[in-house]
C-alpha cells in the first residue's frame, strides 16, 4: 500500500510539474537564463580549475604528503587519516561541492575508506570565500566586513562539528610512512605519469560533474520560482534559501527585514549550504555507499553553530 502511495505521489508530482512549465512559460526561460548565467560566471570560474589541478595533484599521490604532515593534528582533533588534510585545505580554498570530488578521486585510489569518507565529508564543508567576501559582503550587503565575519563564523562552524564528531568512526588507520618516503614515491610517480593524459582525462572527468551541477542547480531553481512568485515574502526567501542558497541570500538581500535578521538568516543559508548543494555532493558520491544522514545532521548543526557565533562576533561588537 505505501509503495503504491509513493507512485501515485510521484506522478501526481510530475504531472503539475509539466502543467506548471506549460502554463508558465515565461518563468522557465527566466530562470535557465539566470541559472546559466550564474553558472557561466560563478561556478564554472571557481570550480573548473580547482576540480582538474585536484584531480592531477590526487594522481601523483600529493595526499599522501600532506597525510604524513599532518598526521598528527588530523588525529588529535579529529581522530581521521592525515590525508583528510588535502580535503580540508582544498575544500576551504574553492567552496562546495568540490569536498565531494576530492573524496571520490581518493577513493578511487585507496587513501581513504568510506567510514574515513564520510566523517571528512561532515567537516570539510566550505562556501568559497570569495563568495561570501564578495557577493555576499560586497555586493548583497554593501559591507565586506560582514563578508569577513560571516566567512570565520563559516570556517569556526566547520572545525567545531569536526570536534563534536571526532568519536564517529574513529577506528582509521595512520599512514606510517616517513614525508620523505612519501616524497620519493610522488617523485617517481610524476616520472611515470603520462602527464598529458591525465590532464584530459582530468578535465573530461571535471566537465562531467560540473554539467551534472549545472543540471541539478536549474532544476532546483526551476521548482522556486513555479512555486514561489513573491520573491519579498518571509515565506518564499527561508524556502529559496534552504532549497538554492545563491537565490535565498538574494532574496534576502533585497528585502526590508531587520540587517541584524538578515545577516543570521544568511548565515545559516551559507552553512546549511543548500538542498540544491546536498544534491550535487549526493550525485558526485553516488556510486559510494556514503551515508547522508550524518552529512544533513552536520549541516543543520553547522547552520546552527555559525549563526550562534555570529550573534557572539555582533553582541561583542567584533567585525562590526
Amino acid at each position: 500500500m505505501k509503495r503504491k502511495l509513493y507512485s501515485i505521489t510521484i506522478i501526481f508530482i510530475i504531472i503539475l510539474l509539466i502543467i506548471s512549465i506549460f502554463t508558465n512559460s515565461n518563468i522557465l526561460t527566466s530562470t535557465i537564463s539566470f541559472s546559466t548565467n550564474l553558472f557561466i560566471k560563478n561556478i564554472f570560474p571557481s570550480l573548473f580549475p580547482m576540480f582538474v589541478i585536484s584531480k592531477i595533484l590526487v594522481e601523483i599521490e600529493l595526499p599522501k604528503v600532506l597525510g604524513n604532515i599532518f598526521k598528527k593534528p588530523m588525529n588529535f582533533l579529529f581522530k581521521t587519516k592525515g590525508e583528510g588534510a588535502f580535503i580540508f585545505f582544498m575544500s576551504m580554498i574553492t567552496g562546495f561541492p568540490s569536498s565531494a570530488k576530492y573524496i571520490d578521486d581518493m577513493l578511487d585510489k585507496k587513501m581513504i575508506t568510506i567510514k574515513d569518507s564520510e566523517k571528512i565529508l561532515m567537516f570539510t564543508f566550505f562556501s568559497n570565500p570569495l563568495f561570501i567576501v564578495n557577493t555576499v559582503g560586497n555586493i548583497f550587503f554593501n559591507n565586506i566586513s560582514f563578508g569577513f565575519a560571516i566567512l570565520i563564523c563559516h570556517i569556526l562552524g566547520n572545525i567545531i562539528i569536526g570536534l563534536l564528531f571526532r568519536n564517529y568512526n574513529k577506528n582509521v588507520l595512520t599512514n606510517d610512512n616517513s614525508t620523505k618516503l612519501s616524497l620519493k614515491y610522488m617523485h617517481n610517480k610524476i616520472n611515470d605519469i603520462n602527464i598529458f593524459k591525465l590532464l584530459f582525462d582530468s578535465i573530461k572527468d571535471s566537465l562531467d560533474i560540473l554539467i551534472n551541477i549545472f543540471g541539478i542547480v536549474t532544476f532546483i531553481l526551476i521548482i522556486i520560482n513555479l512555486l514561489f512568485h513573491n520573491p519579498n515574502s518571509i515565506i518564499t526567501i527561508l524556502s529559496s534559501g534552504i532549497a538554492e542558497m545563491t537565490t535565498g541570500l538574494k532574496y534576502l538581500s533585497l528585502s526590508n527585514l531587520d540587517i541584524n535578521f538578515k545577516l543570521l538568516i544568511s548565515m545559516f543559508f551559507i552553512s546549511f549550504g543548500g538542498l540544491s548543494v546536498h544534491f550535487q555532493i549526493m550525485s558526485i558520491l553516488n556510486k559510494r555507499k556514503v551515508k547522508y544522514l550524518p552529512f544533513l545532521i552536520a549541516r543543520i548543526l553547522h547552520g546552527i553553530i555559525s549563526v550562534l557565533l555570529l550573534n557572539i562576533f555582533m553582541k561583542m561588537g567584533i567585525l562590526f
